[in-house]
């Protein structure tokens, strides 16, 4: 057999052993402008969880990427861990799924629709403020609320902290006729001491 033959038989058996992975996406062609979010309910269009739906549990922005809860699972090996060497588990994980191959639901109809942002100005504040909108229609949908009751950590005074009496003690009181410099001691301990016009 010729070399060059030999040698594209293995590309070619190499490649179909390979595990299928997230291709690494250039950062000019990442998305700028998302508009899915973590917890939104999404409808997945193609590949192998075609017609289900499912929430998003985390944004893979470097990769154009989802991870969508119980969806898309795979098998990870875990190998021997020092406490056990001769123990190997397995696992089952979400694997990545491209946000080409999902949509968002719409609230009212629950069917996949496409949504572009809009920007809406507030009547009470006068900000204005970007929402999601069902193209064509004037069906909001909103963006799922955060659990802040998750991320708020309780506080614990250390003692290094300085406590709130210290915080609000007045210590400096403007005066009129005093200018507002340290005294001149301070100002020469902060001069150079090899500078000529010391």
């Amino acid at each position: 057999m010729q070399p060059s033959l030999v040698a594209g038989m293995r590309r070619m058996i190499n490649t179909k052993l390979q595990p299928t992975r997230v291709k690494y996406v250039a950062p000019k062609d990442q998305i700028q402008m998302w508009r899915i979010v973590r917890g939104d309910e999404v409808f997945i269009t193609s590949g192998k969880e075609k017609g289900k739906t499912g929430t998003v549990k985390k944004v893979l922005r470097s990769l154009n990427s989802l991870l969508i809860t119980d969806r898309n699972m795979v098998t990870k090996h875990i190998r021997p861990q020092a406490e056990d060497p001769t123990k190997a588990t397995k696992i089952q994980i979400e694997a990545p799924i491209h946000v080409s191959n999902v949509s968002l639901i719409d609230p009212q109809t629950r069917q996949p629709v496409k949504t572009h942002y809009r920007a809406i100005v507030d009547a009470t504040t006068g900000q204005s403020e970007r929402k999601r909108f069902v193209v064509g229609t004037e069906v909001e949908v909103p963006k799922p609320k955060a659990d802040i009751a998750k991320y708020k950590l309780e506080r614990v005074d250390s003692p290094k902290d300085t406590s709130a009496k210290d915080a609000r003690e007045v210590t400096f009181i403007p005066d009129i006729n005093v200018p507002p410099f340290p005294s001149s001691s301070i100002l020469d301990e902060l001069r150079n001491p090899y500078s000529k016009f010391r």
